[in-house]
């Protein structure tokens, strides 16, 4: 009996909460659970590269960034996806995913970098569990009764590019999170100018071959757009004297990326 009025004080909540589009009751702990069941399906479901070098060199890379920015106590963690378009998104809990075209295509680890602390920025606003009220509601609430539900983490990353998609972030969301990239980026001495040339690099190659940003573009703002705020947001920052140059590491890790079967 317990149990049972937990679940619909739960489903009541859930339901409460549509108007804001916020399941205030999931705990940070239990999104971070949640991402942890999330890590351990991924490799089941997409195609992701194997090779602890350079799952090493870009899972530091988050923890660098992600111990800037607004949820310091998270675990970030980098994958590679063994496809060639230029996209990257990320999931509840810390899970960040680059496609091996966006790497391919960087020519710094800045702006390898200013990928990762966008995706950090929306990770820190909570932007995928926002949607993830609109989108699954009812079995996200029992899931949080339950306890960790594998099938729930399936269900997620076999529907992330599907009508309504829970990567489907609001505009002023996207632009918040370059905002926020920019400065995560500053605070671990990367170059913001990073995040300018990833974007315009995606806009030259929209020209180019659209199919190979079509991912990409299904879930973001028009990149001229962002282009042009972007700069605006560059301008206000105050000038950095210690900002790193480009890592080294970095083209080893990329060219050996590009060794790999695709």
């Amino acid at each position: 009996m317990k149990k049972l009025l937990l679940i619909a004080l739960t489903l009541l909540s859930c339901a409460g909460s549509q108007k804001t589009g916020t399941l205030s009751f999931v705990t940070l702990d239990e999104e971070a659970a949640l991402g942890r069941e999330i890590a351990i399906q991924s490799p089941k479901l997409l195609r992701l590269v194997r090779n602890h070098e350079i799952s090493d060199f870009f899972n530091q890379l988050g923890k660098e960034l992600g111990a800037k920015s607004d949820w310091t106590g998270l675990e970030y963690t980098v994958f590679v996806i063994n496809e060639p378009d230029l996209n990257h998104f990320s999931l509840p809990g810390g899970s960040i995913y680059l496609y091996r075209g966006l790497i391919e295509k960087a020519e710094t680890a800045h702006e390898v970098a200013a990928a990762l602390s966008h995706e950090i920025a929306h990770i820190g606003r909570r932007n995928a569990v926002n949607r993830m009220a609109n989108k699954y509601s009812y079995a996200f609430a029992a899931q949080s009764v339950f306890g960790q539900n594998p099938e729930l983490a399936t269900q997620i990353l076999q529907n992330l590019f599907t009508e309504d998609t829970i990567l489907d972030y609001p505009e002023k969301e996207e632009f918040l999170a370059d905002a926020l990239a920019a400065k995560y980026m500053w605070k671990a001495n990367y170059d913001p100018e990073g995040l300018l040339t990833l974007v315009q690099k995606i806009r030259l190659q929209e020209k180019k071959d659209k199919g190979s940003v079509v991912l990409l573009r299904r879930t973001h703002p028009p990149f001229l757009t962002r282009v042009n705020r972007i700069r605006r947001e560059l301008t206000s920052m105050p000038h950095h004297e210690g900002l790193r140059r480009d890592l080294a590491e970095f083209s080893r890790i990329r060219d050996q990326l590009m060794r790999i079967p695709r």
